[in-house]
């Protein structure tokens, strides 16, 4: 009779355990939202596991609506080629909060009437990645410039649309801009980036790679009045020559990088300078004939041995 008793006393107490772990056990939507899943699961799902969840029911639509509203940041350039317009609009429409906005490589769908409206509405943007975008247009960098004045980083890399228009408008508004890829961009000009330098104070890494019409000029002007640059890009600026070098060399005291790749008419007779600085430049410095190095390999040798 006791062990009877004692055996029904287990099984009630078990019973008692497994109905409080069921009260306690909580499905996926009563995990807090912003506290937890915003913050901790929503950043390792793929995006499009974010817009699947949102057929799942009515109230993962609810989660991934507010999800969309406050995120800070929109990317989709891991998924560009499979990214439509009207996705874009479902993650910014009732966003004015976003920092960061990399569409990079959109260059089937991205064109202004899609991307001016985020832009109006997120005045706060402190980041725009539009490299390879094709379809965009000067229109969007004016509206940047008027609507988003505390941007700090615009990639434009291959925009060959970019004008000295539009790049005019940039460098009057947003004078906080610290970083700026102006990669493959044909149509800037040395006034221009003249303009960009004399207003921008505060640029930090700038890229004129591939701007054939790029003069020695424009460096002049660069070197002198874009006193925090830390890392230029001049790759493939054929127009450049040693000048630019020794005016770097004399007034970027801050200068840290330099690539000057393809630079036909950069030679060391300029680098050498920079690189007693520290300054770290892509371009190897040329090498000692072989004998001449096999020559003070000896004579060290003879030395050791003294």
């Amino acid at each position: 009779m006791e062990e009877a008793a004692s055996t029904n006393g287990v099984s009630e107490d078990t019973d008692d355990a497994s109905e409080k772990h069921e009260e306690e056990e909580l499905t996926f939507l009563e995990i807090p939202w912003e506290d937890v899943i915003f913050k901790y699961i929503m950043p390792c799902l793929p995006l499009q596991t974010k817009f699947q969840m949102r057929r799942v029911s009515k109230q993962c639509l609810e989660m991934m609506t507010l999800y969309f509203s406050i995120s800070r940041t929109v990317n989709t350039c891991r998924i560009a080629n499979k990214m439509t317009a009207g996705a874009l609009s479902i993650m910014t429409k009732n966003n004015t909060g976003l920092h960061d906005l990399v569409l990079r490589n959109s260059k089937d769908w991205l064109t202004d009437p899609v991307l001016i409206p985020v832009l109006k509405q997120n005045q706060k943007l402190q980041r725009l990645d539009i490299s390879n975008c094709s379809f965009v247009t000067n229109s969007s960098l004016q509206v940047l410039g008027v609507n988003c004045k505390n941007v700090r980083t615009v990639c434009l890399t291959d925009c060959h649309w970019v004008s000295v228009e539009g790049l005019t408008v940039l460098a009057f508004h947003c004078v906080n801009i610290e970083s700026l890829d102006l990669t493959g961009c044909w149509g800037i000009t040395d006034e221009a980036i003249t303009l960009l330098a004399m207003q921008c104070k505060k640029l930090q890494y700038l890229s004129l790679a591939k701007i054939y019409g790029l003069t020695d000029y424009a460096m002049s002007i660069l070197a002198r009045e874009a006193t925090s640059m830390r890392h230029l890009n001049i790759r493939g600026c054929w127009r450049l020559s040693d000048d630019s070098i020794r005016i770097l060399a004399e007034y970027a005291t801050n200068l840290k990088a330099l690539e000057a790749r393809e630079c036909r008419d950069i030679t060391e007779n300029s680098l050498y300078k920079l690189r007693n600085r520290g300054v770290k430049i892509d371009v190897r410095p040329p090498q000692p004939p072989r004998g001449l190095a096999g020559l003070r390999h000896r004579s060290r040798r003879l030395n050791v041995q003294i």
